[in-house]
């Protein structure tokens, strides 16, 4: 009895320790028995396909294609660029197919990792149809490793760092999301020779990834795998995809653009708070705020391609554009409308103002008329000698015209009377002295009404500078609730499409 237990107790340790061993023991190195089967043709055609050769005809028939599971491990994403449309990858790439050729009788897979071995092994000629560039990372030495098992099956793995082309819809930029695939396919073989597909395995799902993959840009949200077989004209290939959906991060767009451009449209509101009179204030700050806006704009399309259609980026420029532009247009309007009463024309209606002016001071109705009769009282003003003598004598002897007529027709019908000659002499002689003073009054007269006229002028220029300038202000007055409504009622529209109904 105690033998007996002996024994079964030695056997356990026996299996204990073999067990240890092929726990450690993952793989075997290549052997010469391998190498040799690889080098002999006749054993092995590296040309032919592992459901090609003769063995495999005679027992499963022809037209069986060579299934290839596929799958990858994401180590790395970065680089997704809007101007180029395209983003790096840094995968894992496994392959795994079954080639019996290659069966062997260790008790481990045999390990390879030369480059000119497994060339000289038939592998997939799987490649990345939209890769604009792919290289295998070679430091510190070439990162690949293929797994061949006794019962044939192939294991191969290898690190590829790629940049691959995706087709970015940019019209919700940078409030956008974006699907870029990546399409594996065979280069040489159909489908009816070999057919891709995804790992379907729990241990090995078809596509895995980093958890701490990170992106400045841009945030990876999921990853799903499809199919993209296509009929050409060489017959029906075999394609898969890889389809990586990724959100763009909004926070550095809002902050260096949406949140900037949105208080240089603010800022240029402070025109509506200046005086109407601050014409250089009003427009430094309207051309100031508009070039930067334009210099923003500018330096938003320099990052992205050029599109035939609006991005949401052009609708936020453009409107903001638009508001500062209007900003200048309200105060064209309010300085127009401030210099329209010194500019009216005929035909338009006066106020009482204007009327009770033109009653005090006998101006004309218009403007335009009163300065005219004040020029015409300026030239006045310097005509002197004859004409004022004549107005003069006119005054104070009305029947001065009579007399001198009578005095011609004495003079030419033989000479007249003397006496009544005489007459007219001395009362010529009186007048000199109330002739003096009465070129004194004229010229009181002339200066009065010189004066009174351009008071007149003045006042009534005033008055209606006071009224344009109220019409402008009410204008002001409007814009300062108006702009700020309208701004608001826009980002309510713009966020609720391009984020919420979108």
């Amino acid at each position: 009895m105690k033998l007996h237990t002996m024994i079964r107790f030695l056997l356990s340790v026996c299996c204990i320790v073999n067990v240890f061993e092929s726990a450690d023991l993952a793989f075997i190195p290549l052997t010469k028995a391998f190498l040799d089967k690889l080098k002999n043709e006749t054993l092995y055609n590296r040309f032919a396909t592992p459901t090609q050769y003769d063995e495999y005809i005679r027992v499963h028939g022809t037209g069986v294609p060579t299934n290839v599971t596929l799958s990858m491990f994401i180590e790395g994403m970065s680089s997704f660029s809007a101007q180029t449309m395209d983003y790096h990858l840094d995968v894992y790439f496994q392959e795994e197919w079954y080639d019996h050729r290659l069966a062997h009788n260790a008790s481990a897979p045999i390990l390879v990792r030369d480059l000119t071995v497994f060339k000289m092994m038939w592998h997939p000629d799987v490649y990345f149809a939209n890769a604009r560039s792919a290289a295998f990372q070679d430091i510190t030495d070439d990162n690949f490793l293929v797994w061949v098992y006794p019962n044939g099956r192939v294991w191969y793995d290898a690190r590829i760092s790629i940049v691959s082309s995706c087709n970015m819809d940019l019209w919700k930029y940078p409030l956008d999301s974006q699907e870029c695939a990546l399409r594996i396919l065979s280069y040489a073989y159909p489908m009816t020779v070999l057919r891709l597909l995804w790992s379907e395995k729990e241990d090995v799902p078809a596509i895995d990834r980093n958890p701490d993959i990170t992106m400045p840009d841009m945030s990876l949200k999921h990853i799903r795998t499809g199919y993209c077989n296509g009929t050409y004209a060489t017959g029906e290939w075999s394609c898969m995809t890889a389809i990586f959906y990724v959100e763009r991060e909004m926070m550095h767009h809002v902050m260096q653009t949406y949140v900037p451009t949105a208080l240089i449209v603010v800022i240029s509101w402070f025109n509506f708070w200046l005086e109407i009179d601050s014409a250089p204030a009003r427009v430094s700050l309207s051309i100031t705020t508009l070039l930067t806006i334009s210099t923003q704009a500018n330096a938003v399309k320099l990052a992205l391609p050029e599109v035939s259609y609006m991005k949401a980026i052009d609708v936020w420029m453009g409107s903001c554009m638009a508001f500062v532009f209007g900003v200048m247009i309200e105060f064209t309007i309010c300085h127009y409308a401030k210099n329209l009463e010194m500019l009216r024309g005929d035909g338009q209606p006066s106020l009482i103002v204007d009327t009770a002016l033109s009653t005090l001071f006998g101006a004309a109705r218009d403007i335009d008329d009163l300065v005219r009769k004040v020029a015409t009282l300026n030239e006045e003003e310097g005509v002197r000698g004859d004409g004022e003598q004549h107005i003069a004598l006119n005054m104070l002897n009305p029947e001065e015209p009579r007399l001198r007529s009578l005095n011609q027709n004495n003079d030419v019908t033989a000479n007249g009377t003397r006496y009544f000659v005489g007459a007219e002499r001395m009362k010529r002689k009186r007048s000199k002295a109330s002739l003096s003073r009465l070129r004194q009054q004229v010229a009181s007269m002339r200066h009065a009404t010189i004066d009174v006229s351009r008071r007149a002028f003045n006042w009534t220029r005033a008055l209606r500078n006071l009224r344009g300038r109220r019409v402008a202000q009410r204008i002001d007055e409007r814009c300062r609730i108006v702009f700020p409504m309208i701004f608001l009622l826009f980002n309510v529209a713009y966020w609720s499409f391009y984020l919420v109904f979108n």
